[in-house]
């Protein structure tokens, strides 16, 4: 990320915290625009629907320029790919060049098309990639799968660092894992490796001399690394060897409860998500309360799957009574404390968008105002009047 791009990021961070500190009253509206003035944005960006537009529009249109351009060439006729995997290569690597223009000279951001030109140099570098791969790395040790995977975390890696994209960096991670499954020891290495880059990586993630996407994408890795490390450590990964099976060493086995292995999974199941929420309560660390709370969901499925306390409808309603209660008695208990916080924990909402409680609370009045429903069309009423018969020239009703 060049140092234009990382002030107009800090600067854009600045401007989207003071807009929320607006929203909840902290400043007023000349503050606001004091601070607009002094930190400008000078990057191009559309609204989320335009840049959605943008987005497909171009990926559309790129894709079937090429597709065209491989018809009209009958690149398809010749007999190999290497022609196909050339052009990819080219257009990956012009792509790629496109999107650095747009964001550093023509200064775009958020905008629709440098992520849909980003998004399509790495696909299209990893369709030569894995062509390349497929043709002259058979022959080789190394697996395929482990270059195609080392290839693609080091493009996606490359492009959150210079372009500042948080989900290319989690992209990374999910490829570097899955090369590392493919290595001896890989659910070792899955364990392992989480445990001793998870510190690092959260001081970066909070480090005030990175920008803010940077902070952003140490984040996503935290968050990939963490959700790898439960993967390995999950008692149905053991038993399905389902790591080995990505480098392709599994090897059919029986649970066996006899086993220390197996009750050593069990007991990390069930303690890794615990560990991720004390850890992440006492800490302040957004990235473990996130993973410890969806950790825990998948262990208690996983509780269910093996022990039938009852059936799957009646364990997910009493689970989310309990966690009702448990958020409404913890949200009783901070409103208590003095200044409605205990131990720096407040239930009271600080520097938040409100924009969407309040389409939240919207829909409950919409839904609760709602007039009944009647009917358009009424089906005409039996009306009996008796029957009366005359004499000559009378008429009868009945």
């Amino acid at each position: 990320m060049t140092p234009e791009c990382e002030r107009a990021d800090r600067a854009a961070a600045v401007r989207a915290a003071s807009r929320s500190w607006r929203r909840v009253g902290t400043i007023d509206e000349a503050t606001l625009s004091a601070i607009e003035a002094a930190v400008p944005d000078d990057r191009v960006r559309l609204g989320p629907v335009f840049r959605l537009l943008l987005f497909i529009f171009t990926i559309v249109a790129v894709t079937s320029g090429l597709v065209f351009l491989v018809r009209v060439l009958h690149l398809e006729d010749s007999g190999s790919g290497g022609l196909v995997a050339l052009l990819a290569f080219v257009a990956g690597a012009s792509l790629a060049v496109a999107t650095d223009i747009q964001i550093v000279r023509m200064r775009r951001s958020q905008g629709g098309t440098e992520a849909a030109t980003s998004l399509l140099a790495i696909s299209y570098l990893m369709g030569a990639l894995a062509w390349c791969t497929v043709h002259y790395f058979h022959a080789l040790e190394v697996p395929g799968l482990v270059v195609l995977c080392l290839g693609g975390a080091l493009l996606a890696g490359v492009a959150a660092w210079r372009w500042g994209y948080p989900f290319c960096a989690g992209v990374a991670t999910v490829a570097l894992l899955v090369a590392l499954a493919c290595l001896p020891f890989g659910r070792l290495l899955w364990v392992a490796l989480p445990l001793v880059a998870v510190p690092f990586l959260l001081r970066l993630s909070e480090a005030p001399g990175l920008p803010p996407s940077h902070r952003a994408s140490f984040t996503a890795v935290s968050i990939v690394s963490l959700v790898g490390l439960y993967f390995a450590v999950h008692l149905g990964s053991w038993e399905w060897q389902l790591l080995e099976e990505i480098g392709g060493e599994a090897r059919m086995m029986q649970p066996d409860q006899e086993d220390a292995l197996w009750w050593l999974s069990v007991a990390a199941t069930a303690l890794v998500p615990l560990v991720l929420l004390v850890v992440g309560i006492r800490g302040r660390r957004y990235p473990l309360l996130i993973v410890g709370a969806g950790t825990a969901v998948a262990s208690l499925v996983t509780l269910r799957w093996y022990v039938h306390l009852a059936p799957l409808w009646v364990v997910l309603t009493a689970s989310g009574a309990a966690l009702v209660g448990l958020v409404l008695g913890v949200r009783q208990w901070l409103d208590a404390g003095p200044g409605q916080e205990r131990g720096g924990f407040t239930a009271v909402p600080l520097f938040q968008d409100l924009a969407r409680q309040r389409v939240v609370e919207l829909a409950a009045a919409v839904a609760l105002s709602s007039p009944e429903a009647r009917n358009l069309h009424e089906e005409p009423k039996f009306e009996g009047h008796g029957g009366q018969l005359g004499g000559g020239g009378s008429s009868a009703e009945f």
